[in-house]
Parts: structure tokens; C-alpha cells; sequence
């Protein structure tokens, strides 16, 4: 045990994910999850709360989410032996590319024959329901998914209404991973930031554009000098699902219509 450990860094990439399930074995992997399935249920496992949320808009019932839904920026977390070994187990596995440890959520379910899916992660309902169908397709729960977007559709153009008529016509600054849903709400869009933090000269220009709000990135936020140097209201919106209770797509527009709704509307 010790020796795998102390030589990690010297074993080659292509062997990793399988000694990750040794160690699991070894040590423990939480319990199998498949265990508490009824018959005929599948698992999935959801590299992140945002896949996750998803998944469930596709119609999926057991998911288990392995970046815990408390983390800021949950595509940082470091996997544990028992989240591949879960990975192992389950009938599909969602992961979004550019999460760090996707390359070796992905490495594991192909040694152990599990389906992998990769999720395009875009808060804009159209994308959402494009990969909530490509899931559904998997699963074969294309009529939980259909029940879910007939719900789903006047929900969000309710956000859009709501959320146009407070901000309509005003210039609007927003970090990158916020754009396309700032761009389906149809707001005025002036500049952009991020995800790095902008520079001392990104902000003076940013300023410059005057905008009356900046939307920032609940888990990377950066757009705090932005706001204060163009004197503007600012917002921060989340992707990921955890923050204030939120699980679901509707939970993340929910909030980030509040969120949008109350800035710069004083105390």
C-alpha cells in the first residue's frame, strides 16, 4: 500500500484509473450503489451537480454526484479511489470536458466497459434541453424528459419576461461562462471578462463602456473591481447547483433571475 502511494508520479497515466479501483478495494469504496437500485434501475454517476442537474432534466432517478454540491468551483475537486470505483459500477457516466479530472473519469469508465457520456454545460434552454435529450436517449427515458421540458419551456420564458423588463436597454458587462445565458435573457451586452481576473487596464476599459451592470461568476467571481470602478450594480450568478439549496435547471435560473432582479434595487 505504501509503495503504490509513494510512487505514484512514476506509473504511467494509461494504469491509473485501475489501480485507483484497487486502492478502493482495498481501503473501502463507500458501498456499492447499485445495491439500493430497484429492478431495472439505472445508475448514473455525474462528475458535477451541474451535469447532475442535467441528468435529472433527462429523466434520470439515481445519480450520484461525485464533486460534493458544497464546493465553489467543483471542477477542481480531486477524485477519490471510491468515485472511480463508483464510476466502475455504474450503467453511464456524464462528465463535462473541461472539468480537470474529466480525462480520468472518462479513463475509467472505458477499463471498465461503462458508457461515458460528455455533457455540453450551457445555461441557455435550449442547450439544456439538447443534452437532457441526448441523455434521455441513452436511459430510455425520453418521456420523463418530455414531461419535464413541456414544464420547463413557460418556466423559463417567465425568467426571461421578468428579468428583460428590469434590465432592457441598459449595458450590461458579464463574465464569460454567464454570457450565453445574459444573451438568451436578450440583454445588452456592452464587454466581457474572465474567467482570469482582469487586469488593472481590462477594468479601466471595462469601465469606460459604463455599463449599469456587471454579472459575475458566483464560482470564480472577478468582476467585483469591474462594478465598483463603472459605479455599477452587480450580480453574481451560479452555474453549479448547491448554493442557497438549489439541485435543479430551475433552481439555477431561479436564483440567478432573484439574483439579477435584486441588483442594484437597494437594500
Amino acid at each position: 500500500m505504501f509503495l503504490f502511494f509513494g510512487c505514484r508520479r512514476l506509473i504511467r497515466p494509461v494504469f491509473f484509473p485501475a489501480l485507483l479501483l484497487l486502492a478502493a478495494a482495498v481501503f473501502g469504496g463507500g458501498g456499492d450503489d447499485r445495491a439500493a437500485l430497484p429492478p431495472g434501475g439505472k445508475l448514473v454517476v455525474a462528475s458535477t451537480t451541474w451535469v447532475a442537474a442535467i441528468a435529472r432534466a433527462a429523466g434520470a432517478e439515481h445519480i450520484r454526484v461525485l464533486a460534493p454540491a458544497e464546493l465553489r468551483h467543483p471542477p477542481e475537486y480531486e477524485l477519490k479511489p471510491s468515485d472511480l470505483a463508483a464510476a466502475s459500477r455504474a450503467d453511464l457516466v456524464l462528465y463535462a470536458e473541461w472539468e480537470t479530472f474529466a480525462r480520468r473519469l472518462k479513463e475509467t469508465a472505458g477499463s471498465a466497459g461503462t458508457a461515458a457520456l460528455e455533457v455540453k454545460t450551457v445555461n441557455r434552454p435550449g442547450d439544456i434541453k439538447a443534452e437532457a435529450r441526448r441523455i434521455a436517449e441513452i436511459l430510455g427515458t425520453l418521456d420523463r424528459y418530455t414531461s419535464w421540458a413541456a414544464a420547463f419551456d413557460p418556466f423559463a420564458e417567465e425568467i426571461r419576461r421578468k428579468v428583460s423588463a428590469r434590465w432592457s436597454g441598459r449595458r450590461v458587462v458579464v463574465e464569460l461562462m454567464h454570457r450565453p445565458f445574459a444573451e438568451w435573457l436578450g440583454l445588452d451586452i456592452a464587454g466581457e471578462f474572465g474567467p482570469a481576473e482582469p487586469s488593472p487596464a481590462a477594468v479601466a476599459e471595462l469601465a469606460r463602456l459604463r455599463p449599469e451592470l456587471v454579472i459575475d461568476n458566483y464560482h470564480v467571481p472577478t468582476g467585483r473591481p469591474v462594478a465598483e470602478a463603472a459605479g455599477a450594480a452587480c450580480a453574481e450568478l451560479i452555474n453549479f447547483p448547491g448554493r442557497d439549496g438549489t439541485v435543479t435547471i430551475e433552481d439555477v435560473f431561479g436564483y440567478n433571475a432573484r439574483a439579477l432582479l435584486r441588483a442594484g434595487a437597494g437594500p
